[in-house]
């Protein structure tokens, strides 16, 4: 993580951020400091303040934010210049770990689980009273949801036999797992060694992820083995009925979910199916290289069943055709502690609906007036925003052109709610 953000900023600032002193807890306290002011100092850009203005909104909300160089504190800003409460809903499990830092923080902070309350608290400095625990609403539309077809059905749609249980394989993204169609050979190879036969004659369903690299995925590696299919061929983001029947289906009918690090892996563990992983040494940088992947294997018990080789792999696979109600118990904890803590039957959307609306009845607040110690440092770095006004446009269109993300505007929605 250290690295991924050394990449984005001038290399003297890397050069600065590797001096002792500033490794240092007590640098890391005062150059942050030292920070927080100046950013507190630089006021709400007047194009957004007008923007926000327009909508008259009573409450403004913000995510993920937390980009690496986001605009979006921009819009937390205009919204205290306007006296007008501001949210952060955080929309993915990695969201508070895998970026930057809040810098300026909104009056919530509206979050999954206890786990994420902890990072917000610790991490960003957000007061514990400003945050609050809905539920994960992104996952709410797998808990009610029912297979599409049958399981014949689905394994004659998908070319596998529908005889033979099958273990459905969860591409991740290409940051997450560039090459990965090359390690699924070698897992479908050991698993055609396994030492349980019906581990060793099960079916694969490999699931590739819309924006992952699937080089070589048709390639003869894996057409040599029987029973094994890739579906959808270029992966499919299930954003709408058929895809999203598709997507259940795939994961429903399967006995188990296997994956390296990705979001598929919780959804698996919504539907029912237990989950397993396999530490890759070329992907330890995104696994435990990465603190949101820990939460999958320790946090409430954990989701994934890890192992450290392919052979204790394979072995620990006959277990998801030998489940035990110990088994269902503990994807159940999971679930339940990190998508739905305030209780399995009960919907986060609603509550983050809820907690929204409080936020919007709020006590109106004054808008917002720089200190006299603010105005004075807006001189000091006045010579220094008009020389970064000039070459971020420049810096953006280089990223943009590396095919970088969070430098060209791909991030979350901003909204005001009306």
């Amino acid at each position: 993580l250290y690295e991924r953000a050394a990449d984005r900023v001038s290399p003297a600032v890397q050069a600065f951020s590797r001096f002792p002193v500033v490794r240092t807890a007590g640098g890391l306290r005062f150059f942050t400091r030292v920070l927080h002011r100046v950013e507190r100092a630089i006021p709400a850009d007047p194009a957004i303040v007008r923007g926000v203005a327009s909508q008259k909104p009573d409450v403004v909300l913000v995510t993920p934010l937390i980009e690496l160089g986001s605009d979006q504190v921009e819009y937390i800003k205009a919204a205290r210049a306007l006296g007008v409460p501001c949210g952060l809903c955080v929309h993915s499990w990695d969201n508070l770990t895998n970026k930057g830092l809040i810098h300026v923080v909104p009056e919530a902070v509206f979050v999954w689980n206890e786990a994420q309350r902890k990072e917000a608290t610790d991490m960003h400095a957000v007061p514990a009273s400003q945050v609050v625990v809905t539920g994960a609403p992104t996952y709410d539309q797998w808990f009610a949801r029912r297979p599409s077809t049958t399981r014949d059905e689905f394994c004659r749609k998908v070319g596998l036999h529908a005889e033979r249980p099958f273990f459905v394989y969860l591409c991740s993204s290409k940051f997450i797992a560039p090459r990965e169609a090359d390690f699924i050979a070698r897992w479908v190879a050991a698993l055609r060694s396994a030492p349980d036969a019906r581990v060793r004659e099960a079916g694969v369903l490999v699931r590739p992820h819309p924006r992952g690299d699937m080089r070589g995925l048709d390639g003869p590696a894996l057409r040599q083995h029987s029973d094994v299919v890739a579906w959808p061929a270029d992966g499919a983001n299930p954003v709408d009925a058929g895809s999203k029947n598709d997507y259940f289906d795939s994961l429903y009918h399967s006995v188990a979910a296997v994956g390296i690090n990705t979001s598929a892996q919780i959804e698996a563990g919504i539907v029912g199916r237990p989950v397993y992983s396999i530490r890759v040494p070329e992907y330890v940088t995104t696994q435990e290289g990465t603190l949101h992947f820990h939460y999958l294997v320790n946090e409430n018990g954990g989701l994934l069943h890890m192992a450290s080789t392919l052979e204790e792999h394979t072995a620990a696979l006959a277990g998801a055709l030998d489940r035990t109600a110990a088994d269902d118990q503990r994807l159940r904890d999971f679930v339940r502690g990190f998508v739905r803590p305030r209780g399995l039957d009960g919907a986060a959307t609603p509550l983050l609906a809820g907690a929204i609306e409080d936020l919007g009845r709020s006590p109106a607040r004054a808008p917002a007036r720089a200190s006299i110690a603010s105005r004075l440092l807006r001189l000091v770095l006045y010579p220094v925003a008009a020389r970064m006004k000039t070459d971020r446009p420049l810096a953006r269109r280089r990223a943009g052109a590396a095919g970088r993300p969070g430098k060209t505007g791909q991030e979350g929605p901003v909204g005001a709610l009306r």
